[in-house]
């Protein structure tokens, strides 16, 4: 009972950072919403029994990715703000998510799934994830990171003020 509200309030929390994320105009503001949403999930890999994935999301994505996205704030220019948001937006936002909550209670409800399963022997475990990065994903993953610095990349040149 005790896990259950725990993944509650930390679900909570993955919202609330998801929206901070989406919704506030200042940008600093903004990435620390992206980072509480990436801790919360660390937080849930922990809870499902996966303590490698739930460090490996602290470190590196709270970590490493935050301190760049913060960096490519401050180097644009952190004191400018996103287009206005509309109140049309928000209402249809939050309509969206309580559709999409509904229907995965709905599902869940249906299948009988157990909030915690039992996990297999092995799984989550440094040795497992580490077989599965070199040999199962590491073309997919070697093509995000590299889609993730174009990205980057194409944003500061994008953005880039003309200099006088």
């Amino acid at each position: 009972m005790i896990a259950l509200a725990v993944f509650f309030i930390v679900a909570v929390l993955a919202i609330a950072g998801a929206f901070t994320l989406l919704f506030h105009k200042h940008p600093v503001v903004a990435s620390l919403g992206m980072a509480c949403a990436t801790l919360s999930i660390g937080a849930a890999y922990v809870m499902l029994h996966v303590p490698f994935l739930g460090l490996f999301q602290a470190i590196v994505y709270a970590g490493a990715v935050m301190v760049i996205v913060l960096y490519v704030i401050m180097a644009l220019g952190g004191e400018e703000s996103g287009p206005k948001v509309g109140r049309i937006q928000i209402v249809l936002a939050c309509a969206a998510a309580v559709l999409f909550f509904a229907q995965v209670f709905r599902v869940t409800l249906e299948t009988g799934a157990s909030v915690f399963g039992a996990a297999p022997q092995g799984y989550g475990s440094i040795q497992s994830f580490g077989d599965l990065l070199v040999n199962t994903y590491s073309v997919p993953f070697e093509i995000a990171s590299l889609l993730l610095v174009g990205a980057m990349v194409g944003a500061v040149v994008l953005s880039r003020r003309k200099w006088e």
